[in-house]
């Protein structure tokens, strides 16, 4: 029996197979453009995809609509014998509608699975390098443009940290537990681009700007409407703050500190 990772090219799926992996255990990494294919709105190979598995992560798509098709999956999992499903989404969702995209996975796995994990991380370091944040940069000539404040903070956690979250609740002892996620302290959007220049973020000036200016420049990049609404609710969020928090999550869950942007930092040097 083995592990099945989705969103197995992302920023954390991507850790958590090379994780599995490394330790001998049988995982297997799906994605749309993963050897395994998974595709959220293609239900054809999902049986095939799920035959001889007994955990799995999964990863709901931000911003895509795609909340049923993924509740549709776990479903088709705990049908087919899965008994373990760790599910990530972001943090505040706990807060956020029934029938909204990541909060529906969840309340799906904690009804399907007798074992069940949720992981909820904040904003990610790894974002200014190889994610969001970087995408936007690099449209920009370096410039990350949000709309945020000046003083807006946000306690920003290191991917490595919630894939490692994420294996020790597939490898058992975190079953019915929510970890939301975050950094060892908060910071401003300004102060980390400050700090990581020099490493592999493509970020190199921080501007705000206001959420048409940012709808504006998101739809340029070819982003559709829904993640983009999506993001600047995150924002909004993050502007009230409510991403400020410094939770116990990573040290609850793996008893130890959560990675400091330092560290990441000399971790992450061009």
């Amino acid at each position: 029996m083995s592990t099945l990772v989705t969103g197995a090219t992302g920023m954390v799926g991507r850790r958590v197979l090379t994780e599995l992996t490394r330790r001998g255990l049988p995982a297997t990494g799906a994605s749309r453009s993963s050897q395994t294919r998974l595709d959220w709105t293609d239900t054809s190979n999902w049986d095939d995809v799920l035959k001889g598995v007994s955990s799995i992560f999964v990863v709901t798509p931000v911003g895509s609509a795609l909340g049923n098709r993924v509740a549709g999956f776990l479903e088709k999992a705990a049908d087919a014998g899965v008994g373990r499903a760790v599910v990530m989404s972001a943090m505040g969702t706990e807060h956020a509608p029934s029938d909204s995209d990541q909060r529906a996975a969840e309340l799906r796995a904690k009804d399907l699975f007798h074992t069940w994990t949720v992981l909820r991380p904040n904003w990610l370091f790894q974002d200014f390098t190889e994610g969001t944040f970087a995408s936007l940069a690099r449209s920009r000539n370096g410039r990350l443009e949000l709309p945020v404040k000046r003083r807006t903070e946000v306690s920003f956690v290191d991917a490595r940290d919630v894939a490692d979250t994420a294996v020790a609740a597939l490898l058992g002892g975190h079953g019915g537990r929510e970890y939301t996620l975050t950094g060892p302290q908060a910071l401003t959007f300004r102060e980390v681009v400050k700090r990581t220049k020099g490493t592999e973020s493509p970020v190199w000036r921080f501007k705000t700007v206001d959420e048409a200016g940012f709808y504006f420049r998101a739809t340029n990049r070819g982003w559709g409407e829904r993640y983009i609404d999506t993001l600047n609710e995150r924002f909004a969020a993050a502007v009230s703050g409510r991403a400020a928090e410094v939770t116990e999550g990573v040290r609850a869950a793996l008893n130890r500190d959560p990675i400091p942007l330092a560290r990441f930092m000399r971790e992450s040097v061009l």
